[in-house]
């Protein structure tokens, strides 16, 4: 009892601080911030002094609310530098500005003349290259060799990508990289060198209209080379997120593999358990999916040091796959499938909200709880047509029936905010 009275004191005190956090003005903001530095720096009597010197600005705030915010300020508070007055250094910085504005004009009109000079001598030289080299052109551009030019590229973006200094060049090369071997690498094991091509192939792959040996060649072994190749990156590269972005060809890449679809009917029994005539075949493998999906993210969960990124990226993924196929015609099954869907969705955002509070991730609780208010919505427009409602001509009385029911989670959510802090204060 003494530890649930000392857990809800706690809660209300945080709480408290957390509405006049949010009600303070952007001048006591920043005497909180000076009043936090004096007392970290200058001792707490110049900050005493200093309280008492601001305090009819600071209104009701007592001192000890005012050591707890000033403390939270300057942990979450960055500083910005803006110059407000002229001042030689802004009247230098002015100067170097204009002078690269300068040397960018006189570039780009040296690059003009340039251009114009070479005008009167390239069409001859292009036509004389074009009769001794239209050989080689178009031996070095035919379909095949472009495809292997471009899977050599990007192999040599993924390579040498990592130690370009610039973020922003180093993530587009890296990127491109990426996409030019997974497609590249695609075209050259279809041996279909058009987009729309190997597109179709793929398609057909996972339609099982190809053997499973040609499935694993064209869909699973592109996808793992490119997972493999992001793995690699995420050891040599600082940016964080390569490491969410490895889930996503190793799961297409795991999709394929030869034993899916021979336990494709074992596994869509965990979605769909009663049997039903009409189910489509697609409904049958997007449910398959589903489930491969949710054994990898228990397996991950399970691990003794769990890869947080990739969790975090097939969370989201799952959530929308749940949400998607729980919407009766999204997934065409009977009455028993569908509630049972509906069980299991539900079981799932659950799920992700607690595992986020004992990985201690507030980003998976919010995923968790925001799948949970995209669920009641969803179910809030579905759920009167299963009975016979019709929302034709009924939109506009949907859509502020809706308001109100977000507005009604929102209150519980300001009003009981303990229900859905799962962390440790």
């Amino acid at each position: 009892m003494l530890l649930l009275t000392i857990s809800s004191t706690t809660f209300a005190t945080d709480a408290a601080l957390a509405k006049i956090l949010a009600s303070l003005t952007k001048e006591q903001h920043a005497l909180l911030y000076q009043y936090g530095t004096l007392n970290t720096w200058a001792g707490p009597a110049v900050a005493d002094s200093f309280w008492r010197q601001h305090q009819p600005e600071l209104g009701s705030i007592s001192p000890e609310q005012g050591k707890l915010l000033a403390a939270e300020l300057l942990a979450n508070t960055e500083l910005s530098y803006a110059m407000k007055k002229p001042s030689r250094l802004q009247a230098l910085w002015g100067v170097f500005t204009a002078s690269r504005l300068l040397i960018g004009l006189a570039a780009l009109v040296g690059a003009f003349a340039i251009i114009q000079l070479l005008g009167r001598y390239i069409p001859t030289l292009w036509r004389k290259l074009l009769r001794y080299l239209s050989p080689l052109f178009r031996w070095l551009f035919s379909p095949r060799m472009l495809t292997w030019e471009l899977f050599i590229a990007g192999l040599a973006g993924v390579y040498w990508g990592p130690h370009i200094d610039s973020v922003e060049i180093r993530t587009g090369v890296i990127q491109v990289g990426l996409l030019m071997v997974w497609a590249q690498l695609t075209a050259i094991l279809t041996r279909q060198y058009e987009v729309k091509d190997y597109l179709n192939v793929i398609k057909d792959c996972f339609d099982q209209y190809h053997t499973e040996k040609h499935a694993f060649l064209y869909v699973s072994l592109p996808a793992l080379f490119t997972a493999v190749l992001i793995f690699g990156i995420t050891r040599v590269c600082p940016d964080m997120w390569y490491r969410y972005e490895l889930i996503v060809p190793a799961m297409i890449g795991l999709y394929a593999l030869p034993f899916i679809p021979r336990l494709e009917p074992i596994l869509s029994r965990v979605l769909l358990p009663f049997t039903y005539d009409r189910l489509r075949a697609k409904d049958r493998r997007l449910a398959a999916y589903v489930v491969v999906s949710l054994v990898v993210w228990v397996a991950i969960l399970l691990l003794p040091i769990v890869p947080r990124e990739a969790l975090l990226t097939l969370t989201f993924g799952l959530i929308g796959a749940l949400l998607l196929i729980s919407m009766a015609d999204v997934l065409h099954s009977n009455g028993k499938n569908y509630w049972w869907l509906q069980l299991v969705t539900l079981a799932f955002l659950f799920t992700v909200v607690l595992a986020g509070a004992q990985q201690g991730l507030l980003l998976f609780t919010w995923a968790g709880l925001g799948g949970m208010l995209v669920y009641v919505l969803i179910k809030y427009w579905e759920m009167p047509t299963m009975f016979g409602w019709s929302w034709k001509n009924k939109r506009a009385w949907g859509a502020l029936g809706m308001a109100l029911l977000i507005w009604g989670i929102a209150v519980l959510i300001r009003s009981r905010p303990e229900w859905f802090t799962l962390f440790p204060g």
